[in-house]
């Protein structure tokens, strides 16, 4: 028996997620009061341990680590008033509580919590385009994939996700970068409102108009002012969805003409359409290293031309295994990237920022190689990743717009290079060693780039492993900002007390 919290009382094992057999008989000492209660005002809206609607969710989680934490219940509301009695009841019982989107973290305790209450957002599903066809609101419940599908037959687009089962939730209040944002931002910058239950179980509405402070907030401040019930995104124009799409696949971990062409993306100026993700991949079945460039346009390139010209250096370097270029839609595309996001394994994701640099981003992946070849072939299943974008300028540009976001990026003069190793893998014996190395590989590429005057401080929040702070390097000025506002709209630290999962802004 486990004894944690709101006095919750369940037995836990993470091996499996077959539903495990209980005696409950007296409520009071096997599932926390919060639970009964929620239980006793929303019957069908609550699920406990011995249920199979609660394991069914479960493993709708991306990663393992979290699928396999267990709640002491949860909770599925249907409006902004339901999450508003659910934040009233733990703020009175004192019961901690993590609340889901999509679930796409990569760490336990980023939206589920064991032996507390997960409000699982999934039934605000809510799209609803605004009468002059120029903002849509969205609730939290809808994956990126949703969103699209909706606007596509409306010929609409919004600055979204390029995974299909993300959750429109963590994306946006953690920043959000998208096909679309060298033309319009990220996604936190194409927020007209929100709509957010706050700690003392008020509904309000954050917009340029209302609440300026909180708006300000939720662009980029995560989970720690509220839980946003509902997203009012400028919408834009966008034919039938369409968009153009190319990736090339070449063998080996260091390829200095794929490098050279990536950093030149980033120093050239690039065309505002084109967004691009470049990858070092090691596939343990071939025992081989890749570099993959997926290349993204946000709409069909001229009939004059195979590919757009902003990716010619790409297509120019030799000897690829692979291939591929196509004009499609965005949900073709987001459903192409999700291929290689699979859910059921474990995850971690880790990021770092530099000034963008040519012989840095060949450092980084030396140091990377490094720490992956005496671990590669020792762990089951693993897939390791290490991935460059560019943050433009035209990017940081629009984090002003709309009276600006939380990032502190929006002053930057030069492109920035943001660096992502991630891995996948099978078994939980595996996790320190994997944890070690990539750990090992943030502080030797940190501490170069401080070598070479290349260090950057910010950290992308949606990419941040659970040993990274990124509210931090927002900068002093904009946590301090943080802070007092959410001293302003949760007093008692509701959200930094009893929702103590994904990035805190700390004392």
């Amino acid at each position: 028996m486990i004894t944690k919290g709101c006095h919750s009382v369940v037995r836990q094992s993470k091996k499996s997620l077959a539903p495990v057999t209980l005696s409950f008989g007296d409520r009071s000492n096997s599932f926390p009061p919060k639970c009964w209660s929620l239980r006793d005002h929303y019957p069908s809206q609550v699920s406990f341990l011995d249920e199979e609607s609660y394991f069914n969710q479960l493993s709708l989680f991306w990663s393992l680590q979290q699928s396999q934490t267990l709640p002491a219940c949860i909770f599925f509301p249907h409006s902004a008033q339901d999450v508003a009695s659910a934040i009233r009841l733990s703020r009175d019982t004192n019961c901690p509580f993590a609340v889901k989107s999509g679930g796409h973290a990569a760490f336990s305790g980023a939206s589920n919590i064991a032996n507390g209450v997960t409000i699982d957002l999934a039934r605000l599903k809510k799209i609803a385009f605004n009468s002059d066809r120029r903002t849509v609101s969205i609730g939290p419940g809808n994956t990126w994939g949703d969103v699209y599908r909706a606007l596509e037959v409306q010929n609409l687009t919004v600055v979204g996700g390029r995974i299909a089962h993300v959750g429109v939730g963590g994306l946006t209040l953690g920043g959000g970068i998208s096909f679309f944002s060298n033309i319009r931002g990220w996604a936190c910058d194409n927020v007209a409102s929100f709509q957010v239950v706050t700690s003392a179980g008020e509904v309000v509405e954050a917009s340029s108009q209302s609440h300026q402070d909180l708006y300000w907030a939720l662009r980029g401040g995560g989970n720690n002012f509220g839980v946003v019930t509902e997203f009012e995104l400028h919408s834009y124009p966008h034919d039938r969805g369409l968009m153009w799409m190319g990736k090339i696949i070449h063998p080996g971990a260091q390829n200095a003409s794929l490098l050279q062409a990536f950093v030149g993306f980033g120093t050239q100026g690039a065309d505002p359409k084109a967004t691009l993700l470049f990858s070092v991949v090691y596939i343990q079945q071939k025992d081989q290293y890749l570099c993959v460039s997926e290349l993204d346009y946000a709409e069909p390139p001229s009939e004059q031309t195979h590919s757009p010209p902003v990716f010619d250096s790409f297509f120019h370097v030799p000897n690829p295994l692979q291939m591929t270029m196509q004009t499609t839609t965005v949900v073709e595309v987001i459903e192409e990237h999700s291929t290689s996001n699979p859910n059921g394994l474990r995850q971690s994701y880790w990021t770092a920022t530099f000034r963008l640099s040519y012989s840095l981003a060949q450092e980084i992946t030396d140091f990377w190689v490094q720490e992956i070849d005496p671990i590669k072939r020792h762990v089951a299943g693993i897939v390791p990743v290490l991935t460059f974008q560019i943050i433009t300028t035209t990017m940081m540009q629009h984090m002003a717009d709309a009276g600006g976001n939380a990032l502190g990026l929006e002053k930057e003069e030069a492109p920035l290079m943001l660096v992502t190793p991630s891995a996948m893998w099978t078994n939980v014996a595996d996790d320190e060693m994997i944890l070690t190395a990539y750990a090992t590989w943030l502080a030797r590429s940190t501490a170069r780039a401080k070598e070479l005057g290349l260090d950057h401080q910010y950290l992308y929040m949606n990419y941040a492993s659970q040993f990274q702070d990124p509210i931090r390097g927002y900068g002093e000025a904009n946590v301090a900002r943080l802070k007092q506002i959410a001293r302003i709209y949760d007093p008692t630290e509701v959200f930094q007390r009893l929702q103590p999962g994904y990035f805190k802004l700390g004392s």
